[in-house]
């Protein structure tokens, strides 16, 4: 048995939150190439946690995912019972105050963040009996923190600059700290404190990240309009890049794909990097 579903956020929640994404799956094993989609996230295991790049850490039940550069190779266990929470790349820093380079490149147990309140999150998600209720709790636990960490201006300039990487991957910084009205050097220090990476970091997530999307819908490995559409020199520099960044190389990608769409799991694959 193997079930995924993206459930929407509350619409208050919104400009906060892009999406959960529940699984549950039983006797099934299945490796996968996690994909960066500039988003941090809450990670809750109600099942058995992950085996992430080779690592088994059976304590990880309830992590924040930092924002990661590179692909992760996951593994997935006899059974999976989880629910991610995939924030707006800014909204970490205003629910939790904590600056969000802190967790870049990592997987932080909530228990060792130095916020009480997240060990009862942790515990009250871990033992509710369905994942709507456990959503609820979700939901209550960061309204209510909004209203102790919530910064209306530095969330409004994140949220300006975000919308303009999502739109045009192109875009250069000092386009982006004009948007936010900061000289690039304030811009880039607070982007870093409330996002997470750089603000180049970003920009080559998404570029990166809408390649995969790409790849994901063709038939056959043919990388051109890819490479043209995203606007790289060439073939070589596409693949040099995409291979930093997925942990493999484009073709290698489009076979992971074709192996995930045959266990019957790429609508699930798809949903998460939604």
């Amino acid at each position: 048995m193997l079930q995924t579903k993206l459930i929407l956020p509350s619409a208050h929640l919104r400009s906060l939150v892009h999406h959960y994404w529940v699984m549950k799956a039983d006797r099934i094993s299945m490796e996968m190439n996690i994909i960066p989609t500039g988003c941090m996230k809450w990670m809750f295991h109600r099942g058995v946690p992950f085996v992430v790049n080779g690592i088994d850490n059976a304590s990880h039940v309830a992590t924040i995912c930092g924002q990661y550069n590179r692909g992760v190779f996951v593994r997935t266990k006899n059974y999976s019972d989880l629910i991610f929470v995939f924030f707006r790349p800014y909204a970490l820093k205003a629910i939790l105050g904590i600056p969000c380079d802190l967790f870049m490149e990592d997987n932080i147990d909530m228990d060792s963040v130095g916020i009480p309140e997240m060990y009862d999150l942790k515990r009250m998600v871990l033992d509710a009996p369905d994942n709507a209720t456990a959503i609820g709790i979700i939901e209550k636990f960061i309204s209510r923190r909004l209203a102790d960490c919530y910064d209306a201006l530095t969330l409004k300039r994140m949220t300006a600059v975000c919308d303009i990487i999502d739109s045009n991957p192109d875009v250069g910084v000092s386009t982006l700290s004009d948007a936010a009205c900061l000289s690039e050097r304030q811009f880039r220090r607070i982007f870093i404190e409330n996002v997470g990476m750089t603000p180049k970091q970003m920009i080559r997530t998404k570029r990166m990240y809408y390649a995969t999307k790409l790849i994901q819908n063709l038939d056959e490995c043919d990388l051109s309009d890819i490479v043209d559409r995203l606007g790289f020199t060439d073939h070589s520099h596409f693949n040099k890049e995409f291979k930093i960044f997925a942990g493999m190389s484009p073709t290698n990608y489009l076979a992971h794909i074709k192996a995930i769409k045959s266990s019957n799991f790429l609508g699930g694959y798809k949903a998460y990097h939604e």
